[in-house]
């Protein structure tokens, strides 16, 4: 018994000739491995519709259906946009300029689309009048335009110009594509397909009004009616065409035509958009804007193009608020942003994976440029507030005196020069969602007493205020000081401190994971160009003997001024700036622990430093059982056979002093150091 395991595929028309060409359409595009089965209402409808996807030609039809009580069980629905058959344009570009003539449809609101599809295709060189059966009362012409309904054209018409009915358009077929999950090879042909249509329909149309400087503006409004964004630009990221759906999802200026993309989008968006790598309906978020992207390469050359359009269950799931988008309140960054696979780097993004998923407060330490924001950013991404708003302060970027108001608003007069009104602050914008305290460790202490309250009591006294305001907020913090020392010296509060710290990270600097360097590099080679770049072996090996004191930010901008002053594709070290451009420690020397030796511990070594630290801070004996068992739970595959391997090679090195009883293994005073100056903590 042979078992056909071929997908199935209904059409469901209201006329018998939309059956027949919307039928025709779909077998142009659809290979012979899936099968398509038409109907028309006006012919026959069966009582129950199985298939593994129904396409329906309108909303309309959709309302026809269960109207009937057509009963279905079907894997996926989609319900066709369409737009005018460019096949046959041609055919209104012979009628004479200022011509009268009938658009010809079966309903009102399809009669107006019509017109208005030709009208924005530029085709506005004769007059419309519509004509739909029940209309009341019509203008009698000689000449009448239909999108395949000529059986309605009333009796007075003596010439009929048929375009045949209107066409499944771009953005439809993408999304039948993508529930049939078809390869991105067979959607770009569409792409080029449709692409191809524009141009002959621009050219056409431009023959019309005989003037060849026509033809870039009828090319704008034939793209608008296909896609809703569309966007060109070349391998270096210089934009050379943007239609305006595109630009104002981009950018907020009116033209960014001749600009570069890497100075519009956002950064980490860069990789997807320079790459050569093609998409089709890939989900991503722009601006805070859920959108549906297909990316192809123009045959032929290096130019990109880039179609997007609304991702409609993104956008009903999103609940942010117009004026919150505008200033950048939204969470940029995922953990998939997050570049290196290095046992330290996975250790932490697993634990951030999880207390995602809490609501605890969470503080982040790190040196900086280790990437906090990053991380916020993540965390809360992945939060059950994912949707709500993500604003983050810098403490350090702000002046003491403005802080407060900031942070907490304030009310009319509260001070001279307050706005008529007042002003909410930060808190109360962020409601709902997470507000990310960036260089924690510079705040005041009033502010540190303020922020005490709303982590404990979730509201908060504005400037001026006599009324208590209540906030849900989530409050992710982040430093690069040892704020440890700064309570025991009061210059932070302990009960801030151990409220902040709940959840807790700590950023490896990018010296404890130089095997993460080629992939950094080759993600910072793709956030800047789409250009095949290769780099040289001894670039590598340069960059991973390099101490990077400014850690990923400094590694970025290095990869940024190679890339700038290349003379070919290939990263040398002839490229590398002079010494002076990197990061120097003015005030560390690193003494005793300047050694070579001391850059070449791998990660889990560096972690069991930090797990004997952690277990003797805590009064715990630092067995090695306890330490493998601590370094399994991070994350680490050990045995504790590894373990005393490594602590062997720390005891040698003067790092670790192994003792018997309660204390087990200890960090000595060099070990401790070495914590201090390349971990940025005690």
């Amino acid at each position: 018994m042979v078992i056909n395991m071929q997908k199935k595929i209904i059409l469901v028309a209201g006329s018998v000739s939309t059956k027949n060409f919307l039928y025709g359409q779909l077998k142009e595009f659809i290979p012979d491995t899936f099968y398509v089965e038409a109907y028309a209402s006006e012919e026959y409808l069966v009582p129950e519709l199985n298939c593994d996807l129904l396409i329906i030609s309108s909303m309309d039809m959709k309302t026809e259906l269960d109207e009937k009580n057509i009963k279905y069980n079907c894997g996926d629905i989609v319900i066709c946009e369409r737009s005018v058959n460019f096949d046959y344009i041609d055919m209104i570009a012979d009628i004479p300029a200022n011509q009268e003539v009938l658009l010809v449809n079966d309903e009102k609101d399809t009669t107006e689309k019509s017109i208005n599809d030709l009208l924005e295709l530029g085709l506005n060189h004769i007059k419309y009048f519509p004509y739909y059966p029940s209309i009341e009362s019509y203008k009698k012409l000689k000449t009448a335009i239909t999108p395949g309904e000529v059986d309605k054209v009333p009796s007075c018409v003596e010439n009929i110009i048929n375009l045949g009915p209107r066409v499944i358009d771009i953005n439809t077929m993408y999304t039948i594509m993508d529930k049939l999950k078809m390869p991105h090879k067979d959607t770009t042909f569409i792409t080029k397909k449709y692409m191809q249509k524009i141009i002959n329909v621009s050219k056409r149309i431009s023959a019309i009004n005989n003037n060849v400087t026509s033809l870039n503006g009828h090319l704008n409004n034939i793209v608008n009616s296909l896609v809703n964004g569309i966007i060109v630009y070349d391998e270096d990221g210089y934009i050379k065409y943007a239609n305006e759906k595109m630009t104002k999802l981009l950018s907020t200026e009116k033209n960014i035509v001749s600009k570069n993309i890497k100075n519009i989008i956002e950064k980490e968006l860069l990789p997807f958009f320079l790459s050569s790598d093609i998409y089709e309906n890939k989900h991503i978020d722009i601006r805070g804007s859920g959108v549906k992207v297909s990316k192809f390469i123009v045959p032929g050359s290096k130019n990109i193009v880039l179609t997007t359009s609304k991702d409609e269950k993104i956008k009903a799931e999103k609940s942010y608020s117009n004026d919150l988008l505008l200033k950048g309140y939204y969470a940029r960054y995922n953990f998939d942003n997050i570049i290196g696979s290095s046992e330290a780097l996975k250790a932490v993004k697993n634990i951030s994976l999880k207390l995602s998923k809490s609501e605890l407060s969470v503080l982040i330490e790190g040196e900086s440029g280790t990437g906090k924001e990053l991380f916020a950013s993540a965390i809360h991404n992945n939060s059950s507030r994912k949707y709500k708003p993500f604003i983050a302060v810098n403490f350090s970027a702000l002046p003491d005196e403005l802080i407060e108001s900031e942070l907490f608003g304030y009310e009319e007069g509260a001070f001279t020069g307050a706005k008529k009104g007042g002003k909410l602050g930060l808190f109360e914008l962020a409601d709902g969602g997470t507000i990310f305290l960036d260089e924690i460790g510079d705040v005041s202490p009033k502010v540190q007493t303020k922020l005490l309250r709303v982590l404990q009591e979730k509201q908060f006294l504005p400037l001026g205020g006599s009324a208590i305001r209540k906030v849900d907020v989530r409050i992710i913090a982040a430093t690069n000081k040892n704020l440890k020392a700064m309570v025991a010296q009061k210059q932070f509060r302990s009960d801030l401190y151990y409220r902040l710290k709940i959840g807790y990270l700590y950023l490896p600097p990018l010296r404890t994971r130089k095997n993460d360097i080629d992939e950094l590099v080759s993600y910072f080679i793709k956030v800047e160009t789409s250009a095949d770049i290769n780099v040289n072996k001894n670039v590598l090996e340069k960059l991973k003997k390099y101490k990077w004191l400014g850690n990923v930010r400094e590694l970025e901008s290095t990869i940024k001024y190679m890339l700038a002053v290349r003379t070919a594709n290939t990263l040398t070290v002839s490229d590398f700036p002079d010494n002076n451009f990197f990061e120097e420690d003015a005030k560390n020397n690193y003494n005793e622990l300047n050694s070579e030796d001391l850059f070449n511990y791998d990660d889990e070594s560096l972690a069991i430093l930090r797990v004997i630290k952690s277990l003797h801070d805590n009064n715990i004996s630092a067995g090695r059982e306890r330490i493998t068992q601590r370094l399994n739970e991070l994350g680490y595959d050990t045995t504790e056979s590894k373990t005393r391997t490594r602590l062997e090679k720390l005891n040698k090195d003067g790092l670790v002093n192994k003792k018997r009883g309660i204390q087990a293994t200890v960090l000595t005073e060099k070990g401790i150091d070495y914590l201090k100056e390349f971990e940025g903590k005690i």
